[in-house]
């Protein structure tokens, strides 16, 4: 029984030894791109007959650090990464709606976008399986600066005439205009890595990330709405870690 105990324990610790050599210190330094498209959730009672919301199609882009430990079990490995960085996000959206005046009608196209610059602070667990990883994970992104912008363009049509008008007004980012300070985000990746060295890889990967938007103050306080955005995209990378 002692020499089964102990052939056991010299088992068990030659494996944990194993285990460290090939676990470590882990850090990738990402750059996204990808597409985002703009959800409207909420109610605009304001505007009378329920308006016609469409998505409209932004652009993403930033810069990641991500660090950690990664724990390896010879081909499979679990990293526990801190996500950090900053995100250039865009919000958009599109409505329409009409309504009847002086025996013709008056319709509206409005276009509604809100591009910001962003820290973005989380943490993204990855499973590793050779030089493939998927990751899932979330965090908050804190808006530093930004623009809203919103472009209307009014139809009038009245005695088989139509007469157009456009405005478009702009303005800073100002916290005062939003009931929500953070944006909430929620993450999947999957990346592959190219390991030149032991432990030095070029990574190619994608992602799915859904962000939820910030909430706007409405002149109608029965009013409440957001726009969240759901990106795809690419990611290209530098990653240090031991290669499984």
């Amino acid at each position: 029984m002692k020499k089964i105990i102990n052939i056991l324990l010299i088992f068990i610790l030659s494996f944990n030894i194993k285990l460290f050599a090939e676990s470590g210190f882990e850090s990738i330094l990402n750059v996204p791109l990808g597409v985002s498209l703009g959800i409207f959730n909420g109610e605009l009672e304001s505007i009378g007959s329920s308006p016609k919301i469409n998505t409209k199609a932004g652009f993403d882009s930033g810069i990641q650090a991500q660090a950690g430990y990664i724990i390896s079990f010879g081909k499979f490995g679990l990293s526990i990464l801190a996500d950090i960085g900053y995100s250039y996000d865009s919000f958009k959206y599109s409505l329409y709606h009409s309504v009847s005046a002086f025996g013709g009608s008056e319709e509206y196209n409005i276009e509604n976008s809100l591009y910001l610059h962003s820290l973005q602070i989380g943490i993204i667990p990855k499973l590793n399986f050779g030089a493939f990883s998927l990751g899932i994970g979330g965090g908050v992104k804190i808006p530093i600066s930004g623009i809203s912008e919103i472009k209307t363009i009014k139809t009038i049509n009245i005695f088989g005439n139509s007469i157009k008008s456009e405005d478009n007004i702009k303005k800073n980012y100002t916290k005062s205009d939003y009931l929500s300070y953070v944006i909430g985000y929620f993450k999947f990746t999957f990346d592959y890595s190219f390991f030149f060295t032991s432990k030095l890889a070029f990574n190619v990967g994608a992602y799915f990330l859904y962000d939820i938007g910030l909430s706007y103050k409405a002149a109608d306080l029965n009013e409440t709405y957001r726009v969240d955005s759901f990106d795809i995209g690419f990611q290209l990378g530098l990653r240090f870690a031991p290669r499984l």
